[in-house]
């Protein structure tokens, strides 16, 4: 790869990086809000004593929040299962390209390298700063 190629593929690797990031906090927003959903759904739920079952009110009546929890609960579930999807194409994509760009790192003989590294330097320092 000459410099204008490699610069390119830090640029695109950065921009991947930061949506990956981003979708990596949807994720752990959406656990939580999973989390939260599924501890109100068990505390409208009546435990049987001494084992681990659950049953609806001696009515056989579900509380009336129940059935929206539920239903609240099964589309956080599969917006998360699609989230987690999307996160992993691309965490394997990210590792392909990093790949690429270390490989052609290495190959490069020293006046490159020392250019290259520059590059790298320049795209990768907002993931080290604190």
């Amino acid at each position: 790869m000459n410099l204008k190629e490699f610069e390119g593929s830090l640029s695109s690797f950065c921009a991947r990086y930061e949506t990956y990031t981003k979708l990596m906090s949807d994720i752990k927003r959406l656990d939580n809000l999973i989390q939260v959903n599924e501890k109100q759904l068990n505390d409208s739920l009546i435990k049987i004593p001494f084992t681990h079952l659950y049953f609806v009110d001696g009515l056989g009546i579900f509380k009336h929040q129940t059935p929206t929890l539920l239903k609240q609960n099964r589309q956080l579930i599969i917006k998360y299962n699609q989230q987690l999807r999307k996160a992993k194409k691309l965490s394997s994509s990210l590792q392909k390209q990093l790949k690429t760009i270390r490989s052609d790192y290495l190959r490069s003989n020293s006046e490159e390298s020392k250019a290259k590294d520059k590059l790298a330097n320049k795209y990768l320092k907002q993931f080290w700063q604190i």
